[in-house]
């Protein structure tokens, strides 16, 4: 009994810290529109992505995050104006041992010409999300209140999250507010949930077949220290990536990501610094679109008019 309850307390203090903290995801070059939903539409047709993250790989319980998100740019003929239009979905899943979080947003983007070389991207999602917690030993909780009422779930809506971009066909600056809308939830105690700040930055440059894609991602609450992810990515013909991240002070992770067509594929390896994170993590993205192929051996690939988290 006593070895559960040390268990139990683990997992509760990962829970605590989940609950304020978004999923990081390794990839999250490939997962733009996760962290800021103004990045829809900066592609001409319709996207899907689809990824999962297994962390502390071994350990019973260990987090895992899964998602899927569908995009679509609203065709030319449909308004009359110079701006771009963007829908999307975006479904979201977290699993840390005896608690789910699940998210379902909509999402709407709205792009614009600022100067001849810039364009501005304004986005938001609004939805809804579930938070929940089986029961602590498998429904037993020997006539404890306190386990008895950590079971259950709540339904937090809405789920706001708007968003800013900044970019032309070689830069961009992203910033987002994730949570804006603030809800207690009952979960045993009252947990008042925070913002989560993001805060990106991407910068491409072409060198005859290669291209080279330098990136960062700055994730921050009140309630913890920030989390910061440094990227650089080379490309070859635009269709073979290779990359390295630092996640500072946690891990280095690898990256492979390559096109089949119309399909893209991603795989990143997560090697901690510190051991007390657990075991190794895995990561693995599938996107589909007709625009994939695009640009296929076309040198470093960099288009006019397109962000350079895309193109």
């Amino acid at each position: 009994m006593k070895r559960r309850v040390v268990f139990l307390l683990f997992f509760l203090f990962s829970v605590i810290g989940n609950a304020q903290q978004s999923a990081q995801y390794s990839q999250y070059t490939f997962n733009n529109f996760g962290y800021n939903p103004a990045f829809l539409g900066t592609i001409p047709c319709t996207d899907f992505r689809a990824g999962t993250i297994i962390q502390w790989l071994g350990f019973r319980g260990a987090p895992r995050s899964s998602f899927a998100s569908l995009q679509y740019t609203i065709p030319k003929k449909f308004y009359k104006n110079s701006a771009k239009h963007g829908v999307g979905l975006y479904v979201e899943q977290d699993d840390v041992h005896l608690t789910t979080r699940t998210f379902v947003k909509l999402a709407y983007a709205y792009h614009t010409k600022i100067s001849s070389k810039y364009t501005m991207g304004l986005g938001i999602f609004a939805g809804i999300q579930q938070y929940s917690t089986d029961d602590v030993f498998g429904g037993t909780t020997n006539n404890d209140p306190v386990l008895a009422a950590a079971a259950g779930s709540v339904l937090r809506y809405p789920d706001i999250m708007p968003g800013v971009l900044l970019y032309s066909n070689k830069i961009y600056w992203s910033l987002s507010i994730n949570q804006l809308y603030f809800k207690s939830i009952n979960l045993g105690e009252k947990e008042a949930q925070v913002n989560q700040y993001y805060f990106g930055f991407g910068h491409k440059s072409a060198f005859g077949n290669w291209t080279v894609f330098k990136s960062f991602l700055l994730k921050q609450n009140i309630m913890g220290p920030p989390a910061l992810d440094l990227n650089m990515a080379w490309v070859y013909k635009q269709n073979t990536t290779f990359g390295l991240c630092y996640r500072v002070g946690e891990s280095v992770i690898a990256q492979l990501k390559f096109k089949l067509g119309s399909l893209n594929v991603g795989y990143a390896f997560d090697f901690p610094l510190n051991k007390i994170y657990g075991n190794y993590g895995h990561e693995i993205m599938i996107g589909f679109n007709k625009c994939s192929g695009a640009g296929a051996g076309e040198g470093g690939g960099i288009k006019p008019h397109v962000c350079p988290a895309y193109n």
